[in-house]
């Protein structure tokens, strides 16, 4: 019988042991197919929502910030408290050597023609202004911009890390921009720069549209503009609104539609129905026809329903694009007539903006003695009076932003998710094609403050590049978001008869406002522009961090796979329990029904077992 017991023992153990090893190649083989079949499915998607999450965070930090700006401005004097201008040559201790793709003010007198680190600031954010923007006399509304976002750099330092280059940013509606890691630019670069004409902020605001611009170019228009406007006394109310118009065209998108017309008291005259279609140069013969308007000789109040009359005829057949009708005019349009709106031609999927430049002496600035205004609620349109400083025009405009980002924040393509944007050329220190994770940031009052950006630089992903390529296919684009026409219809009486926003000049106390609009001083002029972006003591090629994360999913599965098979095996084999030591016997012979709990579970020892195969017994 004992050579009966052991010769059934060591068949079983033998059956056993080829069953495990099959069972450990069949599991092992499936751990890997899986951990490939997943990295290949969700690894590009997962990294592509790991960006959308961190995005939101960042407009939920710009949003925060807002609300306490003004007790945010009031400390911003402190030296501890300024923002650090990128276009400065300033060096700092704390830049940090990275590796990034391309370092393009890297050249040979400086460390090498294809230099692959760039020194960057991980300790703080730096901010540039728009173009033509003064640092001795920052506006206030990008004083107050500055001074309240600061506080997006904990934010920042908890995505952007030195061991892998990704760029996070805020372009304010003012046209104010803050980086993560700060960088110190070329003048060329930094004083040029206008967020809100590139890629990635006109991707997180824009819908296919139709946009028609109506210039009044009565008489009344061609008068100097008054000093409370900052433009020298040589612009004229009609330079004004061609000014705004030019910077209105950089802001359009591919597959927007764009048209200018000119109106006064003879009629109106149609410049040229363009199409955009994304390189920008199809609309330098509008810009040129725009720049020769002049204004007309004849008295007499401009026709402004003539006008709008042409404009609807540009809307005819179109019904997947949103449909806006800007107008530039001093008000003249409606001294002593009524103006009839062709309603049943605007209504309901028409928003129109009127925007007014008040002449001096204006006495009857919100036109209330016309039935215009309530023609124009009954439209959803927007009436609009520009008083102040008008050198930043897109900021003079910005509730036409604010509403193209509600517009596409409603649509039911983008239902309030982020946006990533087609691939584009990077004007960044780093070159190269990118793509972009954006999102809009509004304030309590539902205008605009600006988008927040997220860099991807795709082909420095490594393993993952071509599955986040494939994982954007999926993702809306820019220039291909159709409005929700219905939706848009609820929004529209929230801008309604609405006066201009309260000035950032009058949101604060002035007097608390810091003279330097938050911008610290420069402190360095010793150390030359390319010793501080390119004094890194090597140039090395950069590394892609993400082989890591590829590397972390597989070793997961591995792991996951062997705990798997112990498992099983000690579920499935109970016959070869015994040839894995004293230790396991117990757990295979417990049975809790037989088992009297008040006596320890019985120890045998198996004096054939293999050496190889003991393990330590139970204690």
């Amino acid at each position: 019988m004992a050579g009966s017991s052991s010769s059934s023992f060591r068949s079983c153990s033998t059956t056993a042991l080829v069953l495990f090893q099959i069972l450990v190649v069949m599991v092992a083989l499936w751990a890997l197919i899986m951990a490939v079949a997943g990295v290949q499915g969700d690894a590009g998607s997962d990294y592509l929502a790991e960006k959308e999450k961190q995005v939101q965070q960042i407009v939920a930090q710009v949003e925060l910030n807002d609300i306490q700006t003004c007790e945010l401005v009031a400390t911003c004097s402190a030296a501890a408290n300024c923002s650090r201008h990128g276009c400065s040559t300033v060096r700092s201790d704390s830049f940090q050597c990275v590796d990034v793709p391309n370092n393009k003010y890297c050249t040979e007198a400086s460390g090498g023609s294809n230099c692959t680190q760039l020194r960057a600031e991980y300790s703080i954010s730096h901010v540039s202004l728009p173009p033509g923007t003064s640092l001795a006399n920052v506006p206030a509304e990008m004083g107050n911009s500055i001074c309240s976002q600061r506080l997006l750099d904990s934010t920042f330092q908890s995505i952007s890390v030195p061991n892998n280059y990704t760029v996070v940013y805020y372009g304010a509606v003012d046209g104010t921009f803050r980086s993560f890691p700060g960088r110190v630019e070329n003048s060329s670069d930094c004083l040029s720069f206008d967020p809100r004409i590139r890629p990635w902020y006109t991707a997180a605001i824009s819908v296919t549209k139709v946009l028609v611009v109506l210039i009044d170019n009565g008489l009344s228009m061609q008068i100097p503009l008054p000093d409370s406007f900052g433009f020298p006394s040589s612009i004229t109310y009609l330079g004004a609104a061609k000014n705004i118009t030019e910077s209105l065209l950089q802001t359009l998108s591919p597959q927007d539609h764009v048209n200018i017309i000119q109106f006064n008291s003879v009629g109106a005259v149609p410049l040229s129905n363009t199409s955009v279609e994304g390189n920008g140069t199809e609309l330098n013969a509008l810009v040129v026809a725009l720049d020769n308007i002049q204004g007309a000789s004849e008295a007499g109040n401009s026709n402004l329903t003539a006008a709008i009359e042409s404009a609807v005829s540009n809307f005819i057949g179109i019904s997947d694009a949103l449909k806006v009708i800007i107008i530039f005019t001093d008000g003249g349009f409606a001294l002593n007539s009524t103006v009839i709106l062709p309603q049943t031609q605007l209504a309901p999927s028409v928003k129109m903006f009127i925007y007014k430049l008040p002449p001096p002496n204006d006495g009857d600035i919100f036109l209330s003695n016309n039935s215009l205004l309530s023609s124009l609620c009954w439209i959803g349109g927007t009436f609009e009076v520009i008083e102040q400083d008008i050198t930043n025009p897109l900021y003079a405009v910005r509730s036409y932003f604010s509403y193209l980002a509600s517009a596409q924040m409603a649509s039911h393509q983008v239902q309030g998710k982020p946006l990533w944007t087609s691939p584009y050329q990077n004007r960044d220190v780093v070159g190269g094609y990118i793509t972009t994770v954006t999102y809009p940031a509004f304030g309590l009052d539902e205008q605009l403050l600006g988008v927040v950006g997220i860099d991807v630089y795709i082909d420095e992903l490594g393993n993952i590049a071509q599955l986040v390529r494939d994982a954007l296919e999926n993702q809306t684009n820019q220039g291909n978001i159709q409005p929700a026409i219905v939706t848009l219809n609820n929004l529209n009486c929230s801008l309604a008869n609405a006066s201009y926003p309260i000035a950032a000049d009058e949101r604060c106390v002035p007097s608390i406002a810091p003279t330097n609009g938050g911008i610290c001083n420069q402190i360095d002029s010793i150390d030359t522009f390319e010793s501080i972006v390119c004094s890194c003591s090597t140039c090395s090629d950069g590394d892609s961090r993400e082989q890591i994360h590829i590397g972390e999913i597989i070793g997961g599965a591995i792991t996951g796979a062997i705990a798997l098979v112990v498992v099983v095996l000690m579920l499935t084999f109970k016959c070869s329990c015994q040839k894995f030591g004293d230790w396991v016997i117990a757990l295979c012979n417990y049975n809790p029904e037989l088992q009297d709990l008040s006596e320890p579970p019985i120890i045998h020892n198996f004096v054939d077992t293999p050496h190889d195969m003991q393990l330590d017994p139970v204690k």
